[in-house]
């Protein structure tokens, strides 16, 4: 089948509810593209069609490394299908990745983040939301290039403020779309970064953020709860990192990040154990208490993904503990020295003069009343010890 007179298509690439994407090769200029066929059903909608020309206007001109790139838009009048032409990346959707590995490590994700990141600033700079940020959307190409797809029901945030909706639903996948999404509300780029932020979680639990058994629960959840913190259903995750992606997931648009710039900044920081800067009315000293309790090694984890892309602790000496030197005992001044010395010294004559006397009781006992002497000397001596040493040979004399 050839598009236009000019697209001859392929093998299907991927497909939804919306649409249909398939390889295709433009005679034209003899390169490969992806072509976005849209939903027949669709083209029914004359409101739909005239802001999707609008805004996919829009997008063929965000122009960036992070962004595939728009080519063509246009109806085919044969098959009377509406069709984008894009950009065609070789390699792997976010989705495609997630069906293959579950999950992925904290490098692996940051290396995706980092470019959708991008990808978004550029867009949100040019007054583009993107509305539909989803695993399907990133791609990553055999290169490693990673680039955000399909802004073909991108919203334009000048002009006209109304959305591109169906009877009964609204456009995007339901588990991605921001509480204010969700209800119709006004849609700007803090929706983006809430798709960004369920993006995020999925890659690195391996799960949604919310498990609902319908999509009228799962509106109710997005709308009244705080999904499980991302480090307590995936215990590796450092909760700095799991603190920046609760961020991105707050109910109300004013508590996320300003920008998909900051974001990234914040994603990188939460890998190294930095967590964001409280906003007002954030408990940052309960953050900084769970941070300190609970992440002590944060910045040297090995944060997981492929062998050759993990990030490991940088080898180095073990912490050094510094040895607090012992105070040396305090000397007594002089004075207290002296009132010392004349107290053991008395002490000392005190007990000797006990001895001498209990020495001199037993020598006359034993005498029967004899005309034993008693030995008596002089003593001297010039310390404590000499004194006693002297006693004691005294004694012994006399009570030999």
């Amino acid at each position: 089948m050839v598009i236009a007179g000019r697209y001859e298509l392929g093998a299907r690439l991927g497909f939804g509810g919306m649409s249909t994407v398939q390889l295709a090769v433009d005679r034209r200029l003899e390169r490969e593209v992806a072509v976005k066929l849209l939903a027949e059903h669709l083209a029914d909608d004359s409101q739909f069609i005239s802001r999707f020309r609008r805004e996919a206007l829009a997008a063929a001109r965000l122009v960036h490394p992070n962004i595939v790139q728009v080519f063509d838009f246009g109806l085919d009048e044969a098959s009377g299908r509406h069709y984008i032409v894009m950009e065609y990346i070789r390699g792997r959707s976010g989705a495609e990745i997630l069906r293959e590995e579950t999950r992925l490590g904290v490098a692996d994700t940051l290396e995706l983040l980092d470019g959708a990141c991008r990808g978004l600033a550029h867009a949100h700079r040019m007054g583009v939301v993107h509305r539909d940020v989803k695993p399907g959307n990133i791609l990553r190409s055999d290169e490693g290039a990673v680039k955000l797809a399909d802004f073909g029901i991108a919203k334009a945030m000048a002009g006209q403020t109304s959305q591109i909706t169906q009877a009964g639903s609204v456009l995007g996948t339901a588990a991605y779309l921001a509480p204010e999404q969700a209800t119709g509300g006004d849609v700007g780029p803090a929706a983006d970064l809430y798709g960004l932020g369920v993006v995020t979680y999925q890659l690195l639990a391996g799960r949604l953020p919310y498990e609902a058994a319908s999509l009228t629960e799962l509106a109710l959840m997005q709308q009244r709860q705080q999904p499980a913190r991302l480090d307590e259903v995936a215990s590796e995750v450092p909760v700095a990192l799991a603190l920046a992606v609760q961020r991105a997931l707050a109910l109300q648009p004013e508590q996320r990040y300003a920008s998909a710039e900051e974001m990234r900044a914040a994603l990188h920081d939460g890998a190294r154990g930095i967590a964001p800067a409280a906003l007002a009315g954030d408990d940052e000293t309960a953050a900084t208490a769970l941070l300190a309790s609970r992440e002590p090694t944060a910045a040297t984890r090995a944060v997981g993904g492929s062998p050759s892309r993990r990030l490991q602790p940088q080898p180095g000496p073990p912490p050094a503990y510094e040895r607090k030197p012992v105070a040396p005992r305090a000397q007594p001044s002089p004075e207290v020295a002296r009132r010392r010395s004349g107290a053991a010294v008395l002490v000392a004559w005190v007990l000797l003069a006990a001895l001498v006397a209990a020495g001199l009781a037993y020598a006359i006992g034993n005498s029967g009343g004899g005309s034993s002497s008693v030995d008596v000397r002089r003593i001297n001596g010039a310390s404590t010890d000499e004194l006693v040493d002297q006693m004691t040979r005294l004694v012994d004399d006399n009570t030999r």
